[in-house]
């Protein structure tokens, strides 16, 4: 593994105006670190930009662009829009990939989710499943895969039914267990990971919320 303190840049976040990038990318502004935050909206970037961040705006899917933000970084966080289609998530997370391994990157935290080891049946999960293997086939690239849980954020787009029908419906039976977690928590951890990078290689890490234990495995490639 690199050591920490010979590595110099940035760090990079993409996403930074999301429910976890902008945890991230002010936690970072905070520290004294330099930041380029990354998005499709510069309007939404400025606020980190007042706080000291370099941006860029580029669409997921611009692999280009996204090579020129990775360049000379330290670490960066990856993630993928919320999915439109799964050809939106495969065209975004191979542009991701080939700039991560064109860009000479060495270390990424990736967002990915609970249930992406796998492959298919999954729904959306599949396509961060997908995007955890293009990320593995990079040799050199030292990765952590942050499976979360649900975000309990989520749950608020429920409480115009909760007040206008006193339920709370969704597609899950009342009795199914789902591992929760809070954004900030999620947030939380991938600052302490980027801070340190103490990952090497390949490995995975389950964020399941407080009431769960937390697993973390170093794939075997």
């Amino acid at each position: 593994m690199i050591s920490p303190v010979a590595l110099n840049g940035m760090y990079v976040i993409l996403g930074a105006s999301g429910n976890t990038g902008s945890i991230i990318a002010n936690s970072l502004l905070l520290k004294g670190e330099k930041v380029r935050v990354g998005g499709r909206d510069a309007g939404r970037l400025q606020r980190f930009v007042d706080k000291g961040a370099e941006a860029f705006t580029a669409d997921m899917s611009d692999a280009a662009a996204l090579t020129n933000a990775f360049t000379g970084a330290r670490a960066a966080y990856l993630l993928l829009p919320p999915a439109k289609s799964r050809e939106d998530q495969e065209r975004e997370s191979s542009a991701i990939a080939k700039a991560v391994k064109e860009s000479g990157l060495r270390y990424a935290v990736h967002l990915s989710s609970y249930g992406a080891q796998v492959p298919e049946g999954t729904g959306p999960v599949a396509g961060l499943h997908s995007s955890e293997q293009k990320l593995n086939a990079i040799s050199g690239l030292n990765v952590l895969h942050l499976r979360a849980a649900y975000f309990m954020e989520n749950n608020l787009a429920a409480i115009g039914t909760i007040h206008g029908m006193g339920v709370f419906g969704n597609a899950l039976l009342p009795d199914v267990k789902l591992p929760m977690i809070a954004t900030r928590d999620v947030g939380d951890y991938a600052v302490e990971r980027l801070l340190h990078l103490d990952f090497s290689s390949k490995q995975t890490r389950e964020l399941l919320g407080a009431s769960a234990t937390c697993r973390s495995r170093k794939l075997s490639l």
